[in-house]
Parts: C-alpha cells; sequence; structure tokens
C-alpha cells in the first residue's frame, strides 16, 4: 500500500512518497478523492511546479469553479526590503462559507528556494483540515520540529539600525550589432525607515542612455538620455482610514528639457476600507498641494527658462483581489493653480477575471487629456530625433491598452510534473 507523510515544520512542506517496487503500477484511487485545490498566486516566486511536486496529496486544478478549496495569495513590500505574503484559503463547492487566513514573512536575501519552502509549508498549514476530510487522510502524519534548547526562550532583540534599511545598487547593459548599438547604466540608492505609526523613504537615482545607428550613408546618429532624481516621503498615520504627509521630488531630465525639476506637496489619504485589509481591498482618495520650481536646458515655447508655480493633484484608486479576479481602477488628474487650464486628467483600469469554467479575460488601459507641457522645447526636430525619441513632442493625448483571453479545457486533475528539455539551451533557437 502507497504511504504518504506530510512533514511540517521550520524548513518547509514535503510530501514524500514510498511505493513498494511491486505496487508501482497499480492505479491510487485514493488519490482521485484529495482534496482539489486552485492556486491564485500572481508572485514570481510562487513555483507551481515545485508546489505540485511536493504536495502530492492534494490536486492541484487549473480552474477555480472545480476547486475544493481557493488559496488566494498576496504581497506587500516590508520595511525591510522583503515580503510579507497573505495567504488566505477560501472554501469553495461544499466548502463554502469557511475561509482561514496566514501570514508570512521573506527576509529581502533569502533566496528563492527558502520562500517556495516557507510557501509550501504555510498552503500546508491551510490545507491540512481540508485533507482530513479525504481518503489520503489515513496517509497524513504532522510533525513538529522542536526548537533547540538554547533557542526555547529567545531574548528581546534590539535593533541597532532602528528599523532603517539602506540599499545600494548599480545595473549596465549593453547590446549590439554592426550598424546598431545600445548601452544602458542605472544606479539607485534608497534609505527607508517603515513602522506602523511612521514611513519614511529616501531615494535617488541616476541613469544613463545611448543608441547608435549607423545610417547607411556615413553617417551616425547617436541618442544620449540623462536622467538623474532623488525622491523623500514621508507618511504620519493617523487611523485606520486616514493618514498624512509630505513628498518632495527632484528631477534632471534630457528627455522633458529639465535641469532641475522640485516639487514639495503636502498631502493626505483616506481610505474607505481599513488600512489592515489593503490585500484584498482598497478604496482610496489622495489629495496633494504645494509648489513646483522649474530650471530648463533650453528655452521652452512660453519663451521661459524657469519659473516657480502652485500646484495640485488628487487620484482616487479602487483595488480588489477576490476569488473571481482582480481589479484596478483609478481616476486621476493634476493642474497648475496659477493658470487652471494648464492641467492633465485621464483614468486607468485593469481587471483578469474567471467568467467561467476554464474562460479568463484580461482588459486593460489608461486614458489621460494633457494640457500642462511648459517643459516643450522651442524650435523644430528632426526626423531622426523624432524617431529617437529624443526630445518630448507636443500632444494633447495619451493612451495604452491590452485586452486577452484564454480558454483552457481537458484534464483537471492532471499534476504530473516533466521537467525534461526544460532546461536553459544557452540562447539557442529553434
Amino acid at each position: 500500500m502507497t504511504s504518504l507523510l506530510l512533514v511540517i515544520a521550520s524548513g518547509g512542506a514535503k510530501a514524500q512518497t514510498t511505493v513498494p517496487p511491486a505496487q508501482r503500477t497499480a492505479p491510487d484511487t485514493a488519490q482521485a478523492g484529495a482534496v482539489r485545490v486552485y492556486l491564485d498566486c500572481q508572485s514570481a516566486r510562487c513555483d507551481f511546479d515545485f508546489f505540485r511536486d511536493q504536495m502530492r496529496w492534494v490536486n492541484f486544478v487549473r480552474d477555480r469553479l472545480v476547486s475544493d478549496v481557493l488559496l488566494l495569495v498576496t504581497s506587500l513590500r516590508t520595511g525591510s526590503g522583503g515580503f510579507e505574503y497573505t495567504i488566505a484559503a477560501i472554501g469553495q463547492t461544499g466548502n463554502r462559507g469557511r475561509a482561514d487566513t496566514a501570514v508570512m514573512f521573506v527576509a529581502p536575501n533569502d533566496a528563492d528556494d527558502v520562500v517556495r519552502r516557507q510557501l509550501a509549508r504555510t498552503f500546508a498549514l491551510l490545507l491540512g483540515p481540508y485533507a482530513a476530510r479525504t481518503p489520503l487522510a489515513s496517509r497524513l502524519t504532522l510533525t513538529y520540529a522542536a526548537p533547540s534548547t538554547a533557542s526555547a526562550s529567545p531574548k528581546s532583540v534590539k535593533d541597532p539600525w532602528d528599523f532603517w534599511v539602506y540599499r545600494v545598487s548599480v545595473n549596465g547593459f549593453g547590446n549590439g550589432e554592426k550598424r546598431q548599438s545600445f548601452v544602458n547604466g542605472f544606479a539607485t540608492t534608497s534609505a527607508n525607515r517603515v513602522t506602523q505609526s511612521l514611513k519614511v523613504n529616501l531615494s535617488a537615482n541616476l541613469g544613463y542612455d545611448q543608441s547608435r545607428f549607423d545610417l547607411g550613408d556615413g553617417k551616425t546618429f547617436t541618442n544620449i538620455q540623462r536622467n538623474y532624481g532623488a525622491n523623500a516621503l514621508m507618511v504620519k498615520s493617523i487611523s485606520d482610514h486616514l493618514s498624512a504627509g509630505i513628498t518632495a521630488n527632484s528631477q534632471f531630465s534630457d528627455f522633458n528639457n529639465y535641469d532641475l525639476n522640485l516639487r514639495v506637496t503636502p498631502a493626505v489619504e483616506y481610505n474607505v476600507f481599513p488600512y489592515k485589509d489593503f490585500t484584498r481591498r482598497q478604496l482610496t482618495a489622495f489629495y496633494a498641494i504645494g509648489v513646483a520650481s522649474m530650471r530648463y536646458q533650453d528655452i521652452t515655447i512660453f519663451d521661459r527658462t524657469a519659473e516657480t508655480r502652485p500646484i495640485h493633484n488628487f487620484t482616487v484608486a479602487w483595488t480588489a483581489r477576490q476569488p473571481w479576479g482582480s481589479v484596478n481602477m483609478g481616476v486621476y488628474g493634476s493642474q497648475y493653480l496659477h493658470d487652471l487650464s494648464l492641467n492633465s486628467y485621464g483614468i486607468s483600469g485593469f481587471t483578469d477575471l474567471r467568467i467561467a469554467k476554464g474562460l479568463a479575460i484580461n482588459v486593460g488601459g489608461n486614458y489621460s487629456r494633457v494640457n500642462d507641457q511648459l517643459y516643450l522645447r522651442r524650435g523644430a526636430l528632426s526626423d531622426n530625433q523624432v524617431i529617437a525619441r529624443q526630445q518630448a513632442l507636443a500632444t494633447n493625448y495619451r493612451f495604452f491598452m491590452n485586452l486577452g483571453m484564454s480558454y483552457t479545457f481537458g484534464s483537471i486533475f492532471n499534476t504530473v510534473v516533466n521537467p525534461r528539455f526544460g532546461g536553459g539551451r544557452g540562447g539557442q533557437q529553434f
């Protein structure tokens, strides 16, 4: 008889199956009665093949509508740079009305293997009660890894960094061929302190992009884009629904003609739902008012090389992550207060819906009206400058849209993992 051991320990969740040689070809009818699980996880660190291989005591299905349990995974970056994962086990079909939630934390430098094992362990804890009512219950064993004597009574730890987290990142890329080449460099540094009552984010960035094209007539066109900036944010928690703070941003940009674009704006935000529900739903209204000071590289279409203007902006955003899918929608706008005709406003949205068995659609996009391009350079651009997007162009609207649909049918119980021919082949194309 096949025996299965479920180990739930601090290192992860692991399912081990031992099959006697004489029975390796015998069908396992009990497996068909295993709890059916639909995993909804958008994180890149959710390794579906790993979960299928390690948790063979459940049947992972490809459609929520035929599942016994929906595992809904959401994540948010923590103040240390790691992630907080919230996993909700929501009963489906005969288990409707039951829901359990677990929260786990991963450190910023945890390897992918560490994260996927912690996720598998948490999944196992949440799915255990459902599996206990299946034909596989007699084959499951719950074990506990007791802490060592040295760590049984941990002492309180004093944080020498007082919750501050610092990060420095430098990246460079390059590619090319005979008649064109591209070089890109990017560097960032940040200092963040996040507590329940106060959030402070400080950052600076530097970017450099160079594109070179051989035009074929002995001429070469080179496009260089530089972008430097710094940002500061401080937010105070006032209540479960209300926050107030201040933002400051500065920018140097070849593309937008800025020698300096400095903006300082006190702001307030109200969330209709408690902030603790952020992983599942939010409906926020954000408003900021302040001042913008601009110094330009070249004279603008308004005959200015520098100016300082009062500004304000708002955003109303709704996000929801539910068993039927996810929705992100928002309306936004900004305006210069010295001349109310200088404004921009728009709407954006994205939805991913599971509308029937095997059928899913996703629709998204944004559209905005633009009437506030104070930074535009005076003078005409060459064709090469326009094609290479060397400078911002005058426009009165911007848009983006996407539409997708998928339909999957066939077996809902195939949980086999077969890695053959799945490895990298050094960039070789077939």
